[in-house]
């Protein structure tokens, strides 16, 4: 399961704060887009973890797991440069080479039109469906989202 508190928990850590609305305001956000966030009613933003990741350094394995270490060895990006979906997207599907969109989505339990978005860049992988490559295919966080570490 994806561990949306825990991510939340480490989120208010880095940013010193207590209450939603404290990290609200550090973020310049409604308070309501963080209470939908840690809730789960609405996915958790990429800009804000990757916003986070590049300031100061951290480690993804840690941000999204609470894995150590807590910042990472690679070397550092630019703050503000967006995410590469279509890496994160290839590096996913790379995991299943052969699969086709109905078995792979059958396996991770989405459309086989879900898949398909995936191939073509047309959706981003969900944080739940990359939880669990993460989790048994063994790969790292680093690895999926940046590119960076070993495989």
């Amino acid at each position: 399961m994806f561990d949306r508190c825990g991510i939340y928990t480490r989120f208010m850590e880095r940013h010193s704060t207590k209450t939603p609305i404290q990290l609200a305001k550090k973020l310049d956000l409604s308070h309501s887009s963080v209470f939908r966030w840690r809730s789960g009613e609405m996915p958790i933003p990429w800009k804000w973890l990757k916003a986070l990741i590049d300031k100061q350094g951290l480690s993804w394995d840690w941000l999204i797991e609470g894995k150590e270490p807590k910042h990472s060895h690679r070397t550092a990006r630019e703050p503000g440069q967006p995410f590469d979906r279509h890496g994160i997207n290839q590096r996913f599907l790379s995991l299943y080479p052969e699969c086709s969109n109905a078995k792979l989505g059958k396996e991770l339990g989405v459309r086989d039109t879900t898949v398909f978005k995936w191939r073509h860049d047309m959706e981003q992988v969900a944080w739940e469906r990359l939880k669990y490559v993460v989790d048994t295919k063994g790969v790292t966080w680093e690895w999926l989202i940046e590119g960076a570490g070993i495989l």
